[in-house]
């Protein structure tokens, strides 16, 4: 049985430990210790992820491990967080996220598992990783090394709104940075000069952007140009991203970009470097495959009706999908994430651990 109090004051002692992205050492290390608490072995790799192992109770030799996913990093202003417990929900002070993001998963499999442990249940062996810097990029995931683990499926939980989501969907990611140069002058004496800002803008002007089709988005988020505002730019720096669950059409909205800023450059005397990053790829579920329906069938034991999501973003999952691990994501309850009105409802982050103990039960 999940005991709330507990379950709250994990969370609490979790989101007080400043875990920003690429400094999460001193909550790695709590975590770990907690895990081995409860008897896993446990290990921490050189970018903090943290890997534990639990064996299986009163299951048959051989049985396939589960594998559960939360990250350990928080995106800014995440220092000195100072949760609020209030009204049936934890806040943040308004100084700072809440952190719940994804701290409430983290929370959620901490007491799911130790609550499963108490109990006389048969429990499925566990394959656990907390990771690393998954707000910048997925970055602790791609480098832990998978080799200790044999989990062949797996939930990663670590999605907003109340418990009941499946993420059917999730998209590739195409990571832009374009860099025009140009040539610089006196501003007062422009002639012969090469304005890579202007050139920049007229292309940024023709390119389309946000929403491009049901399944795909494109963003330029940074501009960067000039020195002095006496001095004509030489230089000029894109970067932007492009996003579909549809890998042709992420490539077709690539491709299109990379014209439209060639095409402007032309003639100009402007040299254009446009490089492509991929920074993760696609997975795709049906309702039927058989993690979808594990997670259903767990979801309707704790009486929550499964809803079926795809999403825009990326996740850990992406990685694990693509490293041979058919992982889930679920929601764990968190509202208003990456914001300083981030909130968590305890009855949310409670049914989120009787989701663990549900998936981990044999």
């Amino acid at each position: 049985m999940i005991h709330e109090q507990r379950l709250v004051e994990t969370f609490l002692e979790l989101a007080r430990i400043d875990s920003p992205s690429g400094d999460e050492q001193a909550l790695a290390e709590h975590v770990a210790a907690r895990l081995r608490a409860l008897g896993a072995k446990t290990q921490i790799d050189a970018m903090f992820n943290v890997s534990a192992f639990l064996p299986g109770r009163g299951v048959k030799s051989g049985t396939k491990p589960l594998f559960l996913n939360a990250h350990l990093d928080n995106v800014a202003p995440a220092r000195g967080i100072q949760p609020v417990v209030a009204g049936g929900q934890i806040a943040s002070d308004g100084t700072t996220v809440l952190g719940a993001d994804d701290l409430a998963g983290v929370a959620a499999i901490l007491e799911g598992v130790t609550a499963l442990l108490e109990s006389d249940k048969k429990v499925l062996p566990l394959e656990i990783a907390f990771t690393t810097q998954e707000e910048l990029g997925l970055v602790g995931a791609k480098g832990l090394d998978l080799g200790n683990f044999s989990a062949k499926e797996g939930v990663v939980f670590d999605g907003g709104g109340p418990v009941g989501a499946i993420i059917l969907a999730s998209p590739t990611h195409n990571l832009l940075e374009i860099i025009i140069k140009g040539k610089a002058s006196h501003s007062a004496r422009p002639a012969g000069s090469i304005n890579a800002l202007k050139i920049a803008a007229q292309a940024i002007a023709k390119t389309k952007l946000g929403q491009l089709d049901r399944d795909s988005t494109a963003n330029f988020g940074i501009v960067r140009a000039g020195q002095a505002r006496n001095v004509v730019p030489d230089k000029a720096e894109i970067v932007g991203e492009v996003r579909s669950r549809n890998t042709r059409k992420l490539e077709q909205h690539t491709r299109a970009i990379k014209q439209v800023f060639e095409k402007t450059a032309r003639g100009t005397g402007a040299k254009l470097e446009f490089r492509v990053t991929r920074a993760y790829n696609r997975y795709e579920f049906k309702k039927n495959d058989r993690v979808i329906q594990r997670v259903a069938k767990a979801l309707k034991q704790i009486g929550r009706a499964p809803r079926y999501e795809m999403t825009m973003g990326g996740s850990d999952a992406n990685v694990w999908n693509a490293k041979g691990i058919k992982t889930a994501v679920v929601s764990v309850g968190y509202e208003q994430i990456h914001t300083t009105s981030e909130y968590l409802p305890i009855a949310e982050l409670v049914k989120a651990a009787e989701l663990v103990q549900a998936l981990a039960t044999a």
